[in-house]
């Protein structure tokens, strides 16, 4: 082989050797890009994720906030739910919802939307948590339950007519009867308002215990009435709720007219009746409403969910 083609043949290497390094250094450039990009986009959508999640979770804490305010008593049935506030952010909105999946389940859900960074994706996070309600009793499935049999006087009325259709939702499936015997709850430790019956001279909205054994005027009361006593009726007493004694209802001379269930506990062994003039008539609803008074929210468990898209 001559010189000069042994010099060409080397050049030719030479040439093709550099070409090969170059790729590899172009590839390799173009790789370090690529990984570089992606690194910033994952921590562009990351750090999208983690805002999404901190504007839900804090329109979540609004509707805690409502909950600790009796804010969720506007859900007067399972099935329902109200937007408790909405909002927008700096590129997206938030929302957030208080909605009642059972008569002692609610359910919150805080969500936020926000524009990612990344041309076409956005993150969106969904943080909810189910809070429990704590009921100090019972709906009662009969209109006079006590702990011994209820005395019914001729001209009595207890009345568990067919229920219409709310009040089979307020039933909840429940088998209702006119009497049953059962022991009363023990509402010692629940907190009411004190009422003297004999100084009440207009009607009363909501939960209250009654500091006197004998009604002597006359009373009317939507809720809870509550006696740690007997309780004597010796005058008109109308209530739409339910009525709680830890002793026992007795007949004094007076009416007693309620809307939703009476409950005794005939502690000491008594028995309780109803009067001649009396009506109890059953209503699922009226007696939710009124044990609602003083039903409160317990902790519950929460979570949260991203999405990229």
């Amino acid at each position: 082989m001559s010189p000069r083609r042994d010099c060409r043949n080397r050049s030719g290497a030479a040439l093709l050797f550099a070409i090969v390094i170059s790729a590899v250094v172009g590839i390799a450039a173009m790789a370090l890009s690529q990984a570089a990009a992606d690194t910033r986009r994952s921590a562009t959508l990351e750090s999208a994720g983690a805002r999404a999640s901190a504007v839900a979770d804090s329109a979540r804490s609004l509707a805690f906030a409502a909950i600790a305010d009796g804010g969720w008593r506007v859900l007067t049935t399972p099935g329902t739910a109200y937007q408790v506030a909405a909002g927008p952010t700096a590129h997206g909105n938030w929302r957030v919802h208080i909605g009642r999946t059972g008569w002692l389940t609610l359910l919150v859900r805080g969500t936020a939307s926000i524009a990612s960074g990344v041309p076409g994706v956005s993150a969106s996070a969904d943080s909810r948590a189910v809070v429990p309600l704590l009921a100090p009793l019972e709906v009662p499935r009969s209109a006079v339950t006590g702990a011994a049999p209820w005395s019914v006087a001729t001209g009595a009325t207890i009345d568990i007519s067919g229920a219409a259709p709310t009040e089979i939702i307020c039933r909840d499936g429940d088998t209702v009867t006119p009497t049953r015997l059962a022991p009363a709850p023990d509402l010692s430790g629940v907190s009411l308002p004190a009422v003297d019956p004999d100084t009440v001279t207009d009607s009363l909205v909501g939960a209250f215990r009654l500091t006197r054994s004998t009604v002597s005027q006359p009373l009317r009361i939507r809720g809870m009435v509550v006696v740690d006593t007997d309780l004597h009726i010796g005058a008109d007493l109308e209530l739409t709720g339910v009525l709680v004694s830890r002793g026992s209802v007795h007949p004094a001379g007076g009416r007693l007219d309620v809307v939703g269930a009476v409950v005794a506990g005939d502690a000491g062994g008594g028995a309780s009746g109803l009067g001649p003039l009396d009506r109890v008539r059953y209503d699922a609803c009226a007696i939710r409403r009124a044990v609602e008074q003083v039903t409160h929210p317990a902790s519950g468990a929460a979570w949260s969910t991203l999405r990229l898209f």
